[in-house]
């Protein structure tokens, strides 16, 4: 069974959110502020995180990237008002989603999140070896 966790302050879309991210099989645990969304991604391992507000009043640390370092490789969505919204600078594994949402885009935005998520978790390239001997010193100090 998938989880996830929602983060939203409107009671009429956060019970719409809810009903789409059920209709797609997951059980929805709601928080109606970010310090108690946090609070419950420590607690518990979420699949998916749906969040209307990338800032956290309470502290300077970014929301999304708090989110991301407690639960690796999954999904986070940004939910924005509508298409006119300009879209925050977001990083790799955040998907921007606008309302109203659907379960088509709902489903591809998690889809393509977790994607790019699992390749923000992957170890990077190694460091390049060095081709040449390194250059010693011709006169003494």
């Amino acid at each position: 069974m998938k989880s996830a966790l929602l983060l939203e302050y409107d009671h009429t879309a956060r019970t719409q959110a809810a009903a789409q991210l059920q209709a797609l099989g997951y059980v929805v645990a709601h928080a109606d502020s970010p310090q108690a969304a946090l609070h419950t991604a420590q607690a518990i391992r979420f699949d998916a995180m749906l969040t209307c507000t990338d800032t956290n009043a309470d502290d300077r640390r970014s929301l999304l990237g708090e989110l991301a370092r407690l639960a690796p490789g999954a999904p986070i969505a940004l939910l924005l008002d509508d298409r006119r919204t300009p879209a925050p600078r977001v990083g790799r594994g955040v998907a921007l989603l606008s309302r109203p949402l659907t379960q088509r885009s709902l489903r591809r935005s998690l889809r393509r999140a977790a994607a790019a998520a699992l390749d923000a978790t992957a170890p990077g390239p190694a460091a390049q070896e060095r081709r040449h001997a390194p250059q010693r010193r011709l006169q003494p100090r």
